[in-house]
């Protein structure tokens, strides 16, 4: 009985995993934030911490530790450093960029990356939950009629996007967020305002990675060195 509830919550512990999302949040207002977040949990990673100098790190017997791992990582380096040997074995290109090289080949090999990116994404996209949270535009410029014409451009990129979002990914608008794009004539410069999450379930990935496997081969076997060439 007692394996049966072992078993019962490792079961339980894997499907939370697997419906746990994980993602990024990006922030910029003055100055730019991007966190990694996953479920409730949220870790800044731009801008990192700020280390707090303590007097006590400059002790003399905690330099002279220090001094003494740097002293140890130089030996371990040079004890791993290989002797050069005079004759240098001929790298060979992976098939990549074999056919890359090849004028004959390039067209198709763009054609062929280019239609695997188009699987990888598509397939990506559909898993991806985009949230805003805040989204503002404020269009300035050193001259009026510059302006009306970047406050034209953006409304027409902001169009063009938004529709791109709506076909390929699950977009939600948080409740509060704002989105919005207005002219500021007598701004001298365009200000952006910003706060925007990215998640996929970690269960989601794992069906992705399955989905694309045959093209995860394709690249694999890309990679490999190409045996044609010498």
């Amino acid at each position: 009985m007692i394996a049966l509830y072992i078993i019962g919550g490792i079961l339980l512990l894997l499907i939370i995993l697997l419906i746990i999302p994980v993602g990024i949040r990006i922030k910029y207002d003055k100055e730019f934030s991007l966190y990694i977040t996953a479920g409730f949990i949220k870790y800044r990673v731009i801008p990192g911490r700020q280390k707090k100098i303590k007097i006590s790190d400059y002790s003399e017997k905690k330099m002279r530790r220090k001094a003494e791992k740097a002293r140890r990582k130089e030996e371990k380096k040079a004890k791993k450093k290989k002797p050069e040997t005079t004759e240098k074995k001929e790298k060979k290109d992976s098939v990549l960029v074999s056919r890359l090289k090849n004028f004959d080949t390039a067209p198709d090999m763009i054609e062929q990356l280019y239609d695997m990116l188009l699987i990888v994404s598509d397939r990506f996209a559909k898993r991806l939950t985009v949230k805003i949270f805040r989204l503002d535009a404020i269009i300035g410029s050193d001259n009026a009629a510059k302006t009306a014409i970047l406050f034209g451009g953006a409304m027409s990129l902001a169009s063009c996007l938004s529709a791109f979002l709506d076909q390929h990914m699950n977009v939600k608008k948080r409740r509060g967020a704002t989105i919005n794009i207005a002219p500021d004539f007598l701004a001298e410069k365009p200000v952006v305002y910003a706060d925007v999450s990215m998640t996929v379930r970690l269960g989601g990935m794992f069906t992705f990675l399955f989905e694309i496997r045959s093209v995860i081969r394709e690249i694999i076997n890309l990679m490999q060195e190409d045996k044609t060439n010498g």
